[in-house]
């Protein structure tokens, strides 16, 4: 009974856990965005923004890409 229990409440759990990397994220990417938006050069500001504008799922396939990549180099 207690193992079922427990993998009930993971069952539940899991997509809970799987959207907090992406919320996190863009936690993260608001942060960043508020610090280029107090840059006081347009051009820099233009720059800091685009390098900061990858959505979270763009990031993972990069992030899966690279992976994959330094994996087929062994």
């Amino acid at each position: 009974m207690f193992k079922k229990t427990i993998l009930f409440s993971l069952l539940i759990a899991s997509p809970f856990v799987l959207t907090g990397c992406s919320v996190m994220y863009d936690l993260g990417q608001d942060a960043n965005q508020r610090q280029c938006e107090k840059l006081q050069d347009w051009q820099e500001r233009k720059t800091c923004l685009q390098q900061n504008k990858t959505s979270y799922d763009e990031y993972e396939k990069q992030r899966e890409d690279l992976r994959t990549r330094g994996t087929e180099k062994k």
